[in-house]
C-alpha cells in the first residue's frame, strides 16, 4: 500500500509538471488561469449581461456560476483524462509491471487539484464581498464525494475504453450532455417543472445543487441530496474498482 501511494505522489507531481512544461511561467499558470476565468466570466455575465439566476434574490450570476463551475470542470476534464489513461499509456501498460489502476486515479485527482485552485480563488474574493459562514466547511465532503464519484467513473471507463474504442467517439458528447442538463449555468428553478425529472437522472444536478445551498444560501443541502450523492459516489467507486479489477488483465492484448 505504501508502494502504491509513493507511486501515486510520483505520478501526481509528473503530471502537473508535464501540464505546463515548456512555458514560462510554468506552474504559476495554475492561479492565472482561473483569475483570467473569473474576470472573463464576471465581465460577461455581471457586466454586459446582467444575469441573475433566482428571481427573488440579488445573489449575483457570478456568485452562482463559479459556486459550482470549476467542480465541473474538475469532473469533465478528469472523466475525459481518465477514461483515455490506459490507451494513452499503452505501451507502459503492456512492458512495465505496475499497478496500472494509478493512471485512471491521477489523471482524475491531478484534474482536482489543478481546479481547485480556481476554487479557492473564487471563495476568497466571495468571502471579501459578502459575509463569511462557517458553512462552508461543508463543501469539503460534498468535494471528497464527488472525487470519490469521478475516480470511480474514471476508473470504469478507462477499463472498458481497451475493449469497446467506440466509447470514446461518445463520451466528449455525454459529458457536454450532462453539462447542460444540470444546474450549471442555470438554476434548477429556471427549468420548466415537467421537465425537471430529466435532470435528476443526473448525477451533477445533485453535487451542483449542494454547491449553491452551502456556497450561496449558506445552510445544508436536503437529507435527499446527501443521501443520494453519498450512495451515487460509494456505488460508483465500488463498481469502477470492482470492473478493472477483472478486466485489466486483458489490457496487453487489446492494446
Amino acid at each position: 500500500m505504501r508502494n502504491k501511494l509513493t507511486l501515486l505522489v510520483y505520478f501526481l507531481k509528473k503530471d502537473i509538471k508535464a501540464k505546463y512544461a515548456g512555458s514560462g511561467l510554468g506552474i504559476l499558470w495554475t492561479v492565472l488561469m482561473p483569475i483570467i476565468q473569473i474576470l472573463l466570466f464576471w465581465f460577461v455575465f455581471s457586466t454586459i449581461m446582467r444575469a441573475r439566476p433566482y428571481a427573488d434574490t440579488q445573489i449575483p450570476y457570478i456568485h452562482f456560476l463559479l459556486s459550482s463551475f470549476f467542480f465541473w470542470l474538475a469532473f469533465s476534464e478528469g472523466i475525459i483524462r481518465s477514461a483515455t489513461s490506459i490507451i494513452e499509456n499503452a505501451e507502459m501498460v503492456k512492458k512495465v509491471a505496475f499497478p496500472n489502476i494509478l493512471l485512471p486515479i491521477t489523471a482524475t485527482i491531478s484534474s482536482y487539484l489543478h481546479h481547485l485552485v480556481g476554487f479557492l480563488i473564487f471563495i476568497i474574493v466571495y468571502f471579501i464581498t459578502t459575509s463569511f459562514s462557517p458553512t462552508i466547511l461543508l463543501v469539503v465532503p460534498v468535494i471528497f464525494l464527488q472525487l470519490l464519484f469521478s475516480l470511480g467513473l474514471g476508473m470504469l471507463l478507462s477499463s472498458l475504453l481497451p475493449y469497446i474504442r467506440d466509447l470514446g467517439q461518445i463520451l466528449g458528447s455525454a459529458i457536454q450532455g450532462m453539462f447542460f442538463l444540470s444546474p450549471i449555468i442555470y438554476s434548477i428553478e429556471a427549468v420548466p417543472e415537467q421537465l425537471r425529472f430529466i435532470f435528476y437522472f443526473n448525477p451533477m444536478t445533485y453535487f451542483a445543487s449542494s454547491y449553491h445551498q452551502i456556497i450561496l444560501m449558506k445552510s445544508m443541502p436536503s437529507l435527499m441530496y446527501i443521501s443520494t450523492i453519498f450512495f451515487l459516489a460509494a456505488l460508483m467507486f465500488l463498481f469502477g474498482a470492482y470492473t478493472f479489477k477483472k478486466l485489466k488483465d486483458g489490457f496487453p492484448d487489446v492494446l
